[in-house]
């Protein structure tokens, strides 16, 4: 999702008094006044001059009056022109960095325990919600068959998908089987139906021997179930970051706030469509197109593999938010998991 860029350009002067109000609102979520500013932040000029300042800022939409302090808050746009113009960049120190490295290196196997592990650094470093949907392909991909005798008449099927996500599904039989029939099973069908989707294996030739078909049947039934799901499946973590935060005191925002993390259908239909295709965005506010997020931020990115499978990471949280820090965490955190995917399908 991409916005058009504020054409306003501040004032050497109202651009710091700004910054001055974000900064020190975000932190202490206490209005912002002149006299404050005066005292806490020598600008050279007097506290009149600020205020005069300030009223020009709140004329132009930057900051609001809240009804019951003298302080004032920065507005959406007040958010926004410090987010393009007024916020100084920068990446995670590299302590923190090989810190989220270690701890996604001790992980192998599954993404779903990578994804899971991925927002719960992202929450704890962030302190707001953390959502992370797996990545996914237009369909999902046979990898690797293994099959498993358990009983004379039951086996255990373990389907590995191209997208790193391994299933497994009990299979009963009306014959006895051994695994010495099974393993060249295995075998020959992973071989045969390696990079295909469920459609592609199902419109295959059928299997001779009942046994294959048996299996082959079970294996589209996972792989069709794998594509309902992984279309609906996140990580989502960190609500009780936002519960002591000022903006949820009101049992109003806090059931709005509940609401939007309970409704995960929703959030994963809706997370794709604020992303841009690449790099981090934000969305602030009432720049949210649904109703229902407009009193948060979002800070989102997608990750993956380009053209091949993708995901979305994303931070929920008040407007009052640190931006530099999230939009940092979000932005390397998508780029070590889709380094970490890469190496991943670069070692299958």
């Amino acid at each position: 999702m991409v916005f058009t860029k504020l054409q306003t350009q501040l004032t050497a002067r109202r651009g710091s008094i700004l910054r001055i109000i974000v900064g020190d609102y975000v932190e202490k979520a206490v209005p912002v006044g002149s006299e404050h500013i005066a005292k806490a932040h020598p600008l050279g000029v007097s506290s009149a001059t600020i205020r005069n300042e300030m009223a020009a800022l709140e004329d132009d939409g930057f900051i609001t009056h809240p009804h019951t302090s003298a302080g004032r808050i920065p507005s959406d746009k007040g958010y926004r022109y410090y987010v393009e113009s007024l916020m100084v960049s920068g990446e995670l120190p590299s302590a923190i960095q090989q810190q989220f490295r270690s701890r996604l290196a001790e992980l192998e196997g599954e993404v779903d325990r990578w994804t899971e592990l991925a927002a719960s650094l992202l929450a704890q470093m962030v302190e707001a919600v953390a959502v992370i949907t797996l990545p996914s392909a237009p369909a999902t991909r046979f990898r690797h068959l293994e099959l498993v005798a358990l009983q004379e008449f039951a086996l255990l099927v373990v389907l590995v998908f191209q997208e790193a996500r391994v299933r497994q599904h009990l299979l009963h039989l009306e014959h006895a089987v051994q695994q010495e029939e099974l393993t060249p099973l295995s075998q020959r069908l992973s071989a045969h139906y390696a990079g295909k989707t469920a459609l592609e294996i199902a419109q295959s030739p059928a299997p001779n021997a009942p046994l294959d078909d048996h299996v082959t049947k079970s294996i589209v039934r996972m792989m069709e179930t794998e594509d309902q799901r992984a279309a609906q499946d996140l990580q989502m973590t960190g609500l009780r970051h936002l519960l002591g935060q000022p903006e949820f005191a009101s049992s109003d925002r806090l059931s709005g706030l509940i609401e939007v993390v309970d409704d995960k259908d929703h959030m994963v239909t809706m997370l794709p469509r604020l992303a841009s295709t690449e790099g981090v965005s934000v969305v602030i506010g009432s720049e949210n197109p649904d109703a229902q997020l407009r009193e948060f931020s979002i800070v989102i990115s997608p990750y993956g593999v380009p053209g091949q499978f993708s995901g979305t990471l994303a931070v929920l949280g008040p407007t009052r938010m640190r931006y530099g820090r999230t939009m940092a965490t979000v932005g390397f955190l998508a780029r070590l998991m889709s380094e970490h995917l890469n190496e991943h399908l670069a070692m299958s």
